[in-house]
């Protein structure tokens, strides 16, 4: 029997243990080829892995032609890496028996751990501490484990893979093992070579955070493409993305569970409007880190990235011998977001010397000449490829045929290829007729996609690489705290909410709350026509909903009659009257600013288009608390409110002074625990120099006993 060993005797984990062990033991390895104990061993038997199989069943001899053992502790040297194929009973037993016997990597495929609950998320962290007492790792539980196609270390349990295997520079990590299983069969149906697919399962161990980081030291990895529920490790994971980006290697990303269905509940617009996939997707783009929207997107933006596509910016060239497929590609890369510049001056002359152009411009239609005159097409693509105007090139071919794909498509592949702007074919594809074509494209080794829509989308999302982060996350817990006043409930009055904020260095509406009219009509005389009336009452957040807000009073009549309304409302629903708020009269762009706790990322700040259309119009950022003024400042120049604040058809808007009450906010909330949301709707921004100010505020509570662990 193999003694048990500590971690320190056993040395550091590396990831060659999980993608390329020497020997994995398959325990619970069987006969049975339609069932997933059967499988795994029969997935490294046809691939050719070249290390030792060794299958582990207690009741059987032989699986598969193999020798069988009836313990990993049986086996005269401890494998290097285990799956565990056994119901979740008997996990627990077998996790304990391959960590002391000194398996390196464990694989639990086996589910009912986390996702049944908190008695599964309890066992499945004892799992984890009991391998990594003994120096051993854990992948899983819950997970198909790995397919390695450059080493042919395929021992994943499942039916549902490709025979044929295509190595490259692309490593999956997936937390879904059916959707990491599509990436890899579509990469591999296309001969899009991948480093590796690794399902992570419910992460007890070994999370995405730190497998990326080891993909950052690992050679054979060039690009890296996630597939993600959620992020486990903030910290973790921003401190790998950097790692990646400094040795130069992309990191994409796809969301799944984009959608409302999973947003969650929330009493203010901030918290509404967050939801998991907003704020997931503002925060890793500030990480770098460039989201796909599809799968086939995400796909599609690795293989051009593998394949060397780094453009320095968005701007491109468009050809084709097709005017209509040239108009189609620009129509595409336009909506992309991409620039396609004019042609050089020198550029266009040389190329009327050389062909019948009208007026050659970008988008180029090469026209039929270059389909019987090769040579001239080589003229014309190394003409291109002197101007400066352009970083990128897209090539749009049609349904080209075997004798069009013969003749034409070499010089195209050649011109690229001597290229020093990356280039991406756009080949649509058609059964019967294009087969040539596009195997002469895959030999050539170039980026193409199937069609034009897939060959901007992928290299409109490349271009981002261009623009790495300005600011970096921050994933530090702040010192400063600021302790939690006596509000009379967990949802403060407007006009408590802006004592607070004001307290704090926010600027807010001057404004005064009287209990009658006679005490109204000289406080508006002293704020100056016209004001604002608006009813406080306890429990009500969105007082405009009741029509508890009256604007624009501009004389002791308008507020008499106002004064009597909100009488009325408040007898009607019988709220708790707290007094009127007067205040002031301000002018300005209305925007929303806001913070709320998202689950994964802790304290957010976001900044969007305000007032009462704020939800319905869906125009934010968001960031993690706390950020500086110039970090705010470039929230809000991604919206799209940007170009009104900049001075769109009018005068400029204080947008310097907006971005400072976006940071002040994120460091009030970021030190204030106890906070659960705040929303300042609107923040009115004056013209430039004038200032902004918060006319509206709420601010929800924790309950007192809450905890303060998302500070």
């Amino acid at each position: 029997m193999i003694a048990p060993a500590t971690a320190a005797q056993r040395g550091p984990w590396t990831l060659t243990s999980l993608l390329n062990p020497s020997s994995v033991a398959i325990v619970g390895a069987s006969d049975n080829l339609h069932g997933h104990t059967g499988r795994a061993v029969a997935n490294l038997l046809r691939t050719g892995y070249a290390g030792r199989i060794l299958p582990v069943n207690p009741r059987r001899d032989e699986v598969q032609g193999l020798a069988c053992y009836p313990s990993v502790t049986a086996i005269p040297d401890a494998p290097e890496c285990a799956y565990l194929l056994v119901r979740a009973a008997l996990v627990p037993d077998a996790v304990r028996e391959c960590a002391r016997a000194g398996v390196r990597t464990i694989v639990v495929c086996s589910s009912g751990f986390a996702e049944e609950g908190d008695d599964g998320r309890a066992l499945q962290a004892e799992l984890a501490a009991e391998a990594r007492a003994h120096g051993a790792r854990l992948l899983g539980p819950n997970c198909i484990g790995v397919v390695n196609p450059s080493d042919r270390f395929v021992a994943a349990p499942t039916f549902n893979l490709t025979y044929d295997y295509v190595p490259g520079g692309i490593a999956v990590l997936s937390q879904s093992g059916g959707v990491g299983v599509n990436v890899l069969n579509r990469a591999q149906g296309r001969s899009i070579g991948v480093r590796a697919m690794v399902s992570l399962g419910n992460e007890a161990d070994l999370s995405a955070a730190e497998l990326l980081d080891h993909l950052v030291d690992d050679e054979a990895t060039s690009v890296v493409a996630l597939v993600l529920e959620q992020l486990r490790d903030v910290p973790a994971f921003a401190a790998a993305v950097e790692r990646a980006h400094a040795a130069g290697k992309p990191v994409l990303a796809l969301k799944l569970g984009t959608s409302d269905v999973g947003a969650r509940s929330s009493q203010g617009h901030t918290g509404a409007m967050a939801g998991s996939h907003a704020v997931f997707s503002d925060i890793v783009r500030r990480l770098g880190v460039l989201e796909a929207a599809t799968l086939d997107e995400l796909l599609d933006t690795a293989h051009v990235l593998d394949r060397g596509v780094r453009p320095r910016s968005n701007r491109v060239l468009v050809i084709s011998p097709s005017g209509g497929e040239c108009t189609y590609l620009a129509d595409r890369a336009v909506a992309q977001r991409m620039e396609l510049p004019d042609l050089g001056e020198e550029t266009k002359a040389r190329l009327a010397r050389l062909m019948r152009f009208g007026n050659p411009t970008n988008p180029l239609d090469l026209t039929g000449q270059v389909i019987g005159d090769t040579a001239l097409l080589e003229d014309v693509l190394t003409v291109l490829d002197q101007d400066p105007a352009f970083d990128a090139m897209v090539v749009g071919i049609a349904t080209f045929g075997a004798h069009d794909a013969d003749r034409l498509l070499p010089q195209f592949v050649k011109a690229a290829s001597s290229s020093a702007r990356p280039t991406v074919f756009s080949a649509w594809t058609a059964r019967h007729v294009t087969e040539r074509a596009e195997q002469v494209l895959q030999d050539a080794g170039v980026p193409w996609l199937p069609t034009a829509d897939r060959a901007t989308a992928a290299l409109s999302l490349a271009t981002r690489l261009a623009a790495p982060p300005s600011f970096p996350v921050r994933t530090d817990t702040p010192t400063q705290r600021i302790e939690r006043p006596r509000f009379a409930s967990a949802l403060p009055n407007e006009a408590e909410s802006k004592r607070f904020l004001a307290t704090h260095g926010l600027p807010v509406s001057e404004e005064v709350v009287v209990d009658s009219l006679q005490e109204a009509l000289p406080a508006a005389e002293r704020l100056g026509w016209p004001v604002v009336a608006k009813q406080l009452a306890g429990g009500v957040l969105h007082k405009s909903d009741l029509g508890l807000v009256k604007l624009g009073l501009r004389d002791p009549a308008d507020l008499g009659a106002a004064w009597h309304e909100l009488a009325t409302i408040v007898r009607e629903h019988d709220l708790d009257a707290r007094g009127v708020l007067l205040a002031r009269t301000y002018a300005g762009v209305e925007l929303i600013v806001g913070a709320t706790r998202d689950p994964v990322f802790g304290p957010v700040v976001m900044v969007g288009s305000g007032g009462i259309l704020a939800e319905l119009v869906g125009d934010r950022t968001f960031a993690r608390c706390p950020v500086s003024v110039d970090e705010a400042r470039e929230m809000v120049s991604r919206l799209r409110v940007a170009r009104l604040l900049d001075g769109y058809r009018g005068k400029p808007h204080d947008t310097d002074s907006l971005a400072a009450v976006v940071a002040r906010l994120s460091e009030v909330f970021a030190a204030s625990p106890w906070l659960a949301e705040v929303d300042l709707n609107p923040v009115l921004v004056q013209v430039s120099g004038a200032g902004a100010t918060v006319v509206d505020a709420a601010l929800v509570c924790m309950a007192p006993d809450a905890s303060s662990a998302s500070l």
